[in-house]
Order: C-alpha cells, then sequence, then structure tokens
C-alpha cells in the first residue's frame, strides 16, 4: 500500500512539472510561423543562407561580373550549375606590330538545378570575380522537379534591368 501511495505522488509530482513547463512555452513568444500564411520579417533572415544569385555590381548597379569562365560548375560536387556562354575569337593588333587573339565570352545563361544542390557553397568560394553570393530568400517552392531549375541570369535581368 505505501508502495503505491508512492509510486502516486511520484506521477503526481511529474505531471506538475510536465505543466510547469507547457505553462512557461504557453506564456513565451512563439519562434515559428504558420507557413503560408504568416512569413519571417527580413531581420529573421540576417545569416541565413539559401539558394545563389548573381550581384550586381556596384551593390545597386544593374551589371554582374560573370565571365562564363565556368569555375563554379567545375568546382561544383552536384554538377547541379550549367553555363551557357557564347564565346568569340578576335585578332588584335598590338603596339609593336604583333597580332594576339583574343576570347570574348558572353554568358548566355546560367542554370541552376536547385533540387541537387547541397549549398555548400564550393561555387561561391570560388568564384573568380566574387559575383556569386548566396541568397537569403527562404520560400523556395514547387510541385515538380523542373520548378527548381533557375536561370539566374534571367533572374538578375528581371530584378535589376540590363545584363552585362
Amino acid at each position: 500500500m505505501a508502495l503505491a501511495i508512492k509510486e502516486f505522488l511520484k506521477g503526481v509530482k511529474s505531471l506538475l512539472v510536465g505543466m510547469k513547463i507547457t505553462g512557461e512555452y504557453l506564456i513565451k513568444p512563439k519562434v515559428t510561423v504558420n507557413y503560408p500564411w504568416e512569413t519571417v520579417g527580413k531581420e529573421a533572415l540576417e545569416g541565413f543562407r539559401m539558394v545563389i544569385q548573381l550581384t550586381p555590381v556596384p551593390p545597386g548597379g544593374n551589371k554582374h561580373k560573370c565571365v562564363g569562365c565556368g569555375m563554379c560548375a567545375r568546382s561544383c560536387p552536384s554538377n547541379c550549375i550549367k553555363l551557357d556562354v557564347k564565346q568569340t575569337v578576335e585578332e588584335i593588333e598590338l603596339p609593336d606590330g604583333k597580332k594576339k587573339k583574343k576570347v570574348n565570352r558572353e554568358l548566355q545563361g546560367f542554370y541552376v538545378d536547385f533540387s541537387l544542390c547541397s549549398l555548400c557553397g564550393l561555387c561561391v568560394e570560388s568564384c573568380p570575380t566574387k559575383t556569386l553570393q548566396f541568397s537569403n530568400y527562404p520560400y523556395i517552392v514547387g510541385t515538380s522537379r523542373e520548378d527548381f531549375v533557375y536561370n539566374l541570369l534571367e533572374i538578375f535581368k528581371e530584378k535589376y534591368g540590363e545584363k552585362k
């Protein structure tokens, strides 16, 4: 009989401890949002890194510095970056009379399949012109795999106007 009372009191104590913890969290401000009906503000997204994007140079400008070298695509372990580059070769005459070939690259498309991307950041680190950066836009959603293939150059044009 004494053992049963002891077990009962132990259970009541456990119940009260649990109710205390629940009560504390009931009073504290919430840290989650009811997505998609609610979203988080920009201040909550500081330091959050998501999909990559082309960035304008200078900040607030409407041009990017991507030269289409392909370092990002070569460094990507997921093989999710594809570049469409138009390459032309022209001969330039140097002041000493010699001729030199100059290769011009023009970026036509910058495709990233974010269904494959692991957000490792190797593309951002390997970019020699520092054109790639992580965005802090968290609302990437879709219903099919094709919804996650983005043309970053087109997004850049829509957001900032002209291309390089």
